[in-house]
């Protein structure tokens, strides 16, 4: 038997806990680390987006500062760059809302300030072949 961070009771079969993965965020202690990631445009100044992230943490309910949050440059991906916000929270079970609302400060810092975060794109290169006459 197990409570969801929704307040919702479940029942754990045995061979969950033996084949699976069972997290319990409610044994050891509520402060948990959580991270949000974003990916923005390649060309955007990395320093100002790490900046703007942890920005984001700010005025957030449930967002500690001891131990300081922290921003990793995850990888150059596809489409974007990749970054993390990487926090501590004060109480497991409230981890979607407090990450929703770090979510949109980052969105209006990052409108504020132009980055851009970007759809995936594709570049396809087309190569034509010469007519052959019949």
């Amino acid at each position: 038997r197990a409570v969801t961070p929704d307040d919702k009771v479940i029942i754990i079969p045995n061979h969950k806990f033996i084949k699976d993965t069972v997290y319990n965020y409610t044994q050891n202690r509520l402060i948990t680390l959580e991270a949000v990631k974003v990916g923005v445009a390649y060309g955007s100044d990395v320093d100002l987006v790490s900046k703007l992230l942890l920005k984001g943490l700010e005025g957030v309910d449930g967002v500690l500062f001891t131990p300081e949050p922290f921003v990793w440059f995850e990888d150059f991906a596809d489409s974007s760059l990749a970054f993390s916000v990487r926090f501590f929270v004060a109480d497991s079970f409230k981890t979607m809302s407090t990450k929703s609302a770090i979510r949109y400060n980052i969105d209006a810092l990052f409108r504020e300030h132009n980055i851009q975060i970007p759809f995936p794109q594709r570049d396809i290169h087309i190569i034509s072949q010469p007519k052959i006459d019949h």
